[in-house]
């Protein structure tokens, strides 16, 4: 079941790659990505391709801090409904444990736990794809940076930190990590983890409102059912350009077995197959009419064994063979040009 987060937990990317005088759009090609996967900060991408981009990144730019620096960017709104939620919250405590609760099913892959002794509270961060700890260096960093600016803005101010956890083995320079986090470093570990004083954990949040926080617990509890039908078409659709779409894989994006989303589905009298055709014959409509690309080209984007197999389908839903519909509806849109 392939594992996915949303195109904003990559903001900066690009931006970052161009202070390194990198074009994001040549290492979306190197991974046979199109240029503007990564304009839509809600859009759907697998975290193994999330890796991918971060490790090729830090790989051309010879910056083996790149993940850490992307980081460094990236704050609370990362989060969505979750980072809403946890401003809510009274303490510090209750923020990070309900994080660890929620984060999970807003980034798949993504195990977060709060550990506690005497005098030290242990944020810990571990990624698994596809039942495996991911040992990408730099996906741990992002990260783990990532957390420290979540937490830091909670606590109203940065978050003194007694020790900080990382993946991986320790870098020929470690500058960066010192001058960021401004704590002692401990390498080679399994996951990555935030240390600091136990007591931080009573620092109350401010501007937290009770009855804004039930609101959003109402929300996120019925969430997940509504507009089902648009949620479905929606992952299908980014999920067109990656590979042929599969059930599993999208049941997957939204954290229910596919037996699940089949019964819902069927109750509002829709089936998956129905879908994917739907988005398919979307994704082609919008190929023919704005690119110049092959009908060859078009059908293996939208993952047709066959042109055959999408020219039959086109031609059932809209009465028009691929290559008669662009024809005319080019003609008409050059005639309001």
């Amino acid at each position: 079941m392939q594992q996915m987060v949303r195109v904003a937990a990559l903001t900066g990317y690009v931006a970052l790659l161009a202070e390194c005088k990198v074009e994001a759009r040549h290492l979306l090609a190197d991974l046979g990505l199109p240029p503007d996967y990564l304009d839509r900060p809600d859009r759907l991408i697998p975290v193994l391709t999330k890796i991918d981009l971060l490790e090729l990144a830090a790989r051309v730019t010879g910056c083996r801090h790149f993940g850490l620096l992307l980081g460094r960017h990236q704050n609370i709104s990362t989060l969505g409904l979750v980072g809403l939620l946890i401003q809510q919250c009274e303490t510090m405590r209750e923020a990070l444990t309900i994080i660890a609760e929620q984060i999970g099913r807003h980034v798949q892959g993504l195990e977060v736990r709060l550990a506690e002794t005497e005098d030290q509270a242990f944020y810990h961060f571990t990624y698994r794809v596809d039942g495996q700890t991911q040992p990408s260096r730099q996906h741990s960093d992002h990260t783990l940076m990532v957390a420290y600016n979540i937490i830091s803005f909670l606590y109203g101010e940065s978050i003194k930190l007694r020790a900080v956890y990382l993946v991986g083995d320790e870098p020929v320079d470690v500058e960066p990590y010192t001058r960021l986090l401004q704590a002692p470093l401990c390498f080679n570990n399994r996951d990555s983890a935030l240390v600091f004083d136990r007591s931080c954990l009573e620092q109350p949040i401010s501007g937290g409102s009770p009855m804004l926080r039930r609101l959003i617990n109402s929300l996120m509890r019925h969430h997940q059912w509504n507009d089902i039908e648009d949620k479905v078409e929606w992952i299908i659709t980014n999920l067109l350009p990656l590979d042929q779409v599969k059930l599993d894989d999208v049941a997957g994006a939204l954290a229910v077995s596919a037996r699940t989303l089949q019964a819902r589905l069927a109750q509002r009298g829709l089936s998956f197959q129905q879908l994917l055709d739907r988005a398919r014959m979307k994704a082609a409509q919008a190929y023919l009419l704005d690119t110049d690309l092959s009908l060859s080209e078009i059908a293996e984007l939208l993952g047709y064994s066959q042109l055959s197999a999408l020219t039959r389908s086109f031609k059932r839903v809209t009465g028009l063979s691929p290559t008669q519909w662009r024809r005319k509806h080019k003609t008409e849109n050059a005639g309001f040009a």
